[in-house]
């Protein structure tokens, strides 16, 4: 979604395989529900365009949907919608 620094990869047990990517100005956004193992690690730097991972069906939340990206953007540990940070 944007450059940043991935400081989580873990296995949430109702979202799945997540990476969290902290993109400074306590902006942060996670990717949940993705395919086993990212391609990403913590610590790692990544830029728009970065594959971080594939999407799965991880999430035991989500598991009566098809195959998709869980996606959520947070400001100061709020919820922000992110189509109001994309200028849609």
């Amino acid at each position: 979604p944007a450059s940043g620094v991935v400081t989580e990869v873990t296995e949430d047990v109702m979202l799945g395989t997540t990476v969290v990517i902290d993109h400074g100005g306590n902006l942060t956004t996670t990717c949940a529900n993705l395919a086993g193992m990212p391609t990403v690690e913590v610590g790692d730097t990544v830029t728009v365009g970065d594959v971080i991972g594939s999407v799965g069906d991880t999430a035991i939340a989500e598991s009566a949907l098809p195959s998709h990206l869980h996606f959520s953007v947070a400001q100061d540990g709020q919820s922000v919608d992110p189509m109001e940070l994309l200028g849609h």
